[in-house]
Parts: C-alpha cells; structure tokens; sequence
C-alpha cells in the first residue's frame, strides 16, 4: 500500500497547474489531469487485487482522490468543448479584429505619405516647369538670345574639333606626352604643359592665346615621333595617323577653326559687356542651377512615392489576407457564409 501510495503521490505532483490561464495552458492541463486519473486508476486496481480488506478504508481515500480528478478533468473538457469552445473562438475573432485594425491604420499611413508624397512631386515639377518658361523668357531679352546661340555654336565646333580634327591623334598625342614626361622625346616645359593642356581640353586650349599657337609644333613633335617608331603603333594605326598629321599640317583648317572660335568668342565678350545682358545672363545661370535642383528634388519625390506606392500595396495585400482569415474562421465557427465589408481605399493620385 505504501509503494502505491508513493507512486500514486508522484502522479499527482506531476500535474503542472498553469501559471498562466489561457486556451493552450487549459487544454494541456486537461490532458495532465486525464493522464493522471488513468495512472491513478491502473495503480488502484493493481493494488486492490494485492492487498487484504484491512486496508479497505485507505483504497477507498486512494479512489476518492482518484474520482475528484478524473471528474475535475471532465468538467475542464466539458467546460473547453462548450462555454470554453466558445470564448476560444471569440478570443481567435477578436485577435484578427485586432490585427485588421491595426493593418488597416498602417494602410491609411501609407496612403497619406503617398499623398503627401505626390503633392511635393507636382510642386516641384511646376516649379521646375515655371523656371524652364523663365529660362525661355530670359532667351530673347536684350542679346542674351544671340550668346546662348553663340555658346551653342562653341559647343559644336569643341565636339568637332575632337571628334573630327583630333580624331585619330588622341591616343598618339597621350602616348608623346608619356614619352616626354620620360625624355625619350624632347619638348620644352611649356610646349609639355599646352600638351597636357590639348588632351584634356583641346578646343578651349586651341583658342587660347596662351596655348594656341603651340598645336603645329607639337603635331610636329608626335610626326617624328611616329617617323621614329618611338610610339609603337601597328602600321594601320601608324598610317591613319600620319595621314591626318599630314592634312592638318599642309592645309589651313587649323588656322580657319582658330579664326572662328575666336571670333565667336570676342562677339561674346563683347555682348556680356553690355550691362543689362550680362545681368540676364547671371541670372539665367543661377536659374539653371535653380532647375537643376527642382529637377533633382521632383525625381526624388517621386521615387520616394513609388517606394511608398509599393508599401501601401504590401499594406492593402495584408489587410486583405487578414479579411480572408476572418471570413474563414467564421464561417467555420459559424457554418455558414460570412462576407466582410472591405475598407474604401484612399485616393492618392495627384492630377
């Protein structure tokens, strides 16, 4: 009697009262109480066929002990299929109304930063739309007009002078200035710094009265550099080369492309040195720099409000598959059914 009584005490300690009272504490209480009320049980009819009727009253303690749990253990399964079902299942609802809720205020944050969003892009593009009409206005005032066209002519002729006139030179004429910087060919400080120069800059150094009038001796050096093989070029490189050296040496489209660049430059000067052109001209720089930035702050806004396109979506995609939950846990508590009314989405477009 007393190993049975020993065993049966170490089932019933073994019951963990939940600290915690919820619907997984209370069904795993449940079957604790159902296991030990089986445990008790095998171990009183195991001990009633081995004991004699001296200990009647103490088998019938052990079986009351036995009976008061197993009859608490259905009244928890009674309680958790009926009353307990059912708080269950509101308790379930109500979570998802909760996380609705709250899905459906961070859509509407959205929402409102998309707005928000798209009213700064539609301010900033009309002010850069208001600037490029200021920019266009300014264009015809008082000779401004005829330097921007001017400017548009230099940029041309700088394009040309590269592409055209320098076309085969550029890589030979980096290659002299390597081989010089080394002094396996001679060139004077000077005619070194205008090499630097034409590299980089080659039409504005051309012009220049400083640096233009040491293009021909240079393409002299780089002829006898080629002629001397000091550059290293394949004879179909070397050939295109030469030739070019040979036209712009012999003919006068160097003097005639210097001629009008400076040309061109002069009637600028001499435009900007009128006071209230060269002010319109000031002005019109810090508009395009103005444009610039309005530019760069509208493409900005609107990425910022693709980006918050896509987490307003991501936000609506939520609530949508929360609604769903919803519908399904009540149609199964239900059985019937059940359609829930969706949110009407905000407007965030922007006309």
């Amino acid at each position: 009697m007393a190993h049975s009584g020993k065993q049966g005490f170490e089932t019933v300690s073994s019951v963990q009262v939940p600290g915690e009272v919820n619907w997984e504490s209370l069904r795993a209480f449940k079957d604790s109480l159902s296991s030990s009320s089986r445990s008790l049980k095998e171990l009183r009819n195991r001990a009633a066929g081995e004991m004699s009727g001296l200990y009647i009253l103490d088998m019938r303690s052990f079986s009351g002990v036995s009976d008061r749990i197993r009859k608490n253990g259905e009244k928890l399964a009674g309680f958790l299929e009926g009353e307990g079902s059912a708080l269950q299942k509101a308790r379930t609802l109500t979570g998802v109304s909760v996380a609705i809720q709250a899905a459906v205020e961070e859509l509407r944050t959205a929402e409102g930063e998309v707005a928000s969003a798209l009213v700064d892009q539609k301010r900033l593009t009309a002010g850069a739309q208001e600037l490029a009409e200021r920019l266009d206005r300014e264009a015809g005032q008082s000779g401004l007009g005829e330097v921007l066209e001017i400017e548009r002519e230099l940029r041309k002729e700088s394009r040309e002078f590269r592409s055209d006139t320098l076309a085969h030179l550029q890589r030979p004429l980096r290659r002299l200035r390597d081989l010089s910087q080394r002094g396996e060919v001679p060139l004077g400080v000077e005619e070194r710094e205008a090499l630097g120069l034409y590299i980089e800059l080659p039409y504005r150094t051309y012009l220049a009265r400083a640096t233009g009038l040491y293009l021909k001796p240079i393409l002299g050096s780089l002829r006898k550099a080629m002629d001397s093989g000091k550059l290293g070029f394949k004879p179909r490189k070397a050939g295109r080369v030469l030739a070019q050296l040979d036209e712009l040496v012999s003919t006068d489209s160097l003097e005639t492309r210097q001629t009008r660049g400076r040309e061109l430059l002069a009637r600028r000067s001499k435009l900007l040195r009128n006071p209230e052109c060269n002010a319109l001209y000031a002005s019109r720089r810090e508009t395009l720099r103005n444009l610039e930035m309005e530019k760069k702050s509208s493409e900005e806004a609107a990425e910022r409000a693709r980006i918050l396109r896509e987490k307003a979506r991501l936000a609506e995609q939520r609530v949508e598959e929360l609604l769903k939950q919803a519908e399904a846990k009540a149609r199964e508590y239900l059985g019937r059914e059940v359609e829930i009314e969706r949110p009407k989405a905000a407007v965030v477009t922007v006309h």
